[in-house]
């Protein structure tokens, strides 16, 4: 397995590709307030009824910060002030997302702001040490005497701090510290860490990685893992093996071999799948056939789950093959879950024939995401622009783009790698060459 790691100005793009097909694919807007983003607000309104303030990020973004998440309670614990006490109106703090808000719920923000490493996280208000619950109690009385920590801060020890030197501890802390005191300058919000880091941290076992950036690179392999940045102007020549990928993995239809195909459905409340034969089967061969489609078809759901990022309650319609085909069908669903990061609890057939399982929910699925009210979303708009405006980079001077302008990233268009003219519209570009030949295109329209 190998993590892909592509940033464009306006967003970061991850996949994990194992045997030369994507498995797992993530993204987010660089620019995009969600769990971990660390920024600056200021107190608009205190409520002493809810015992909380509410503040306004730089960008115009509602934020929803209780009493219990502020410092002025760290620091006085066990008492509570009231949120008077704790801040005041026109006051800007560092916060950090804990919890995303729908509409018309605002985020929910926190003071005691975190920063996560390979062995540790550090908590520069935390007060406290803190273990993993897999490190036994001899292996944490011996780190808590390795690392001198100030009263206010406060240390989580991961699992694999056990297995690291004083020095790596030692580093990695600074590193931290250092972090925290650059977030405390910054005017505009950050993420908690780039979305490569995030992903590989999450899936350890991953040792290999090819990224764009040297910070990428520097960080993957202060984890241990094996990097490669390939100096070329342009994309990674792999990456549109990923956005054909994800392309696919927008369509309804799933084609298996020898002609069968799977329907994908997500509505709302939960995920249809049902399993097809394509054609016509001889009914002498008919269970044993329908058998083999089914089990080929329980691989290929799992992978459709994971790259899809679907979650919630899932329901299939396999074919009707034998009672030990569907014994072994959800025994493979079983083996495939047992794979995953996420937890799958898979229940088996109904007396209608349906399997039923479900999928931890974290994040929205790739459909969701690329969808807003029937038109494609801000980020499927920047997925389709940002990768074919690096390509054209390679040999243009300039793009006509068409988008609908009120979505578009300033990222984007402070950052972009050709000078672009916009125009109102669905999105696409529609011209490239030099300047005054992009010019001339606008002008003739």
């Amino acid at each position: 397995m190998k993590w892909i790691s592509e940033q464009t100005p306006s967003l970061e793009r991850v996949a994990l590709v194992e045997g030369g097909r994507v498995v797992e694919y993530h993204e987010r807007m660089r620019d995009e307030i969600r769990v971990g983003t660390l920024l600056h607000a200021k107190v608009d309104r205190l409520h002493p009824t809810l015992e909380a303030a509410f503040l306004i990020a730089t960008d115009g973004t509602p934020l929803y910060l209780p009493i219990n998440e502020t410092l002025e309670t760290l620091r006085r614990y066990p008492e509570v002030p009231t949120i008077g006490q704790a801040v005041q109106v026109g006051q800007t703090l560092l916060v950090q997302v804990v919890k995303e808000g729908a509409a018309p719920k605002q985020h929910k923000v926190t003071q005691n702001i975190t920063y996560g490493g390979r062995f540790l996280v550090y908590f520069p208000y935390g007060r406290r040490v803190r273990f993993s619950r897999k490190l036994d109690l001899v292996v944490q009385q011996q780190l808590a005497k390795v690392i001198p920590v100030a009263e206010e801060e406060g240390i989580l020890y991961r699992t694999e701090a056990a297995q690291a030197e004083v020095g790596v501890l030692m580093t990695e802390l600074k590193q931290l510290r250092a972090r925290h005191q650059h977030m405390l300058q910054q005017a505009t919000l950050e993420q908690d860490e780039p979305l490569i880091i995030q992903e590989a941290k999450r899936l350890s076992h991953v040792a290999e990685a090819l990224v764009t950036t040297r910070a990428e690179k520097e960080r993957l392999e202060q984890m241990g893992l094996q990097v490669e940045r390939p100096v070329i102007k342009g994309r990674l020549p792999v990456m549109e093996q990923v956005d054909r990928a994800i392309e696919k993995a927008l369509d309804r239809v799933v084609w298996l071999d020898g002609g069968a195909y799977l329907l994908i459905e997500e509505v709302e409340t939960m995920t249809v799948i049902d399993v097809n034969s394509g054609k016509t089967v001889s009914v002498k061969e008919q269970k044993r056939t329908f058998d083999q489609i089914n089990e080929a078809a329980a691989v290929e759901i799992m992978r459709q789950l994971r790259l899809r990022n679907i979650s919630g309650m899932i329901a299939v319609d396999f074919l009707r093959g034998s009672s030990k085909g569907q014994t072994r069908v959800t025994q493979l669903l079983k083996e495939r879950a047992a794979h995953e990061s996420k937890q799958i609890e898979v229940y088996g057939f109904t007396k209608m024939g349906l399997c039923e399982l479900t999928r931890q929910r974290h994040g929205k699925s790739l459909f969701e995401r690329s969808r807003d009210h029937g038109q494609p979303s801000r980020i499927a708009i920047h997925r389709q622009l940002e990768p074919r405006l690096m390509e054209l980079a390679t040999h243009a001077e300039a793009a006509v783009v068409r988008a609908p302008l009120a979505l578009l990233s300033p990222l984007l268009l402070a950052e972009s790698p050709l000078e672009l003219l916009l125009v109102e519209g669905e999105p696409g570009i529609l011209f490239t060459g030099t300047k005054a030949d992009c010019d001339d295109f606008v002008k003739r329209q």
